[in-house]
């Protein structure tokens, strides 16, 4: 493993393997594995514990004062529809929280 703070974690690599070692095969095995979701969520989700999540409930960083994540990265999981309506929602409960934090 390069990275020395990895290398006690990783024991052996899985995948591409070892016949990938070109830039080009590394490239060509990322293209065939790669799909979308089009619209990605939880990268920041929103929790009460902090080793879990992000952001609280009030979509305040944990561990960091005055910085809040109002968008689809909050969101647990993927919803089942469109996240268009669900960001629009998170985004009006995120404005009135802050105006009530502010007043």
């Amino acid at each position: 493993c390069a990275a020395p703070s990895l290398a006690t974690i990783i024991q052996t690599e899985i995948e591409p393997g070892f016949e990938a070692q070109s830039d080009a095969a590394l490239i060509e095995d990322i293209k065939n594995r790669s799909v979308t979701v089009y619209h990605p969520v939880g990268t920041c989700r929103m929790g009460l514990h902090e080793k879990e999540n992000v952001v609280n409930p009030r979509l305040k960083v944990h561990g960091l004062h005055n910085l809040r994540i109002v968008d689809a990265s909050i969101f647990p999981t993927l919803i089942s529809g469109n996240t268009n309506a669900a960001v629009i929602m998170a985004a009006e409960k995120g404005s009135d929280m802050i105006l009530q934090d502010y007043q």
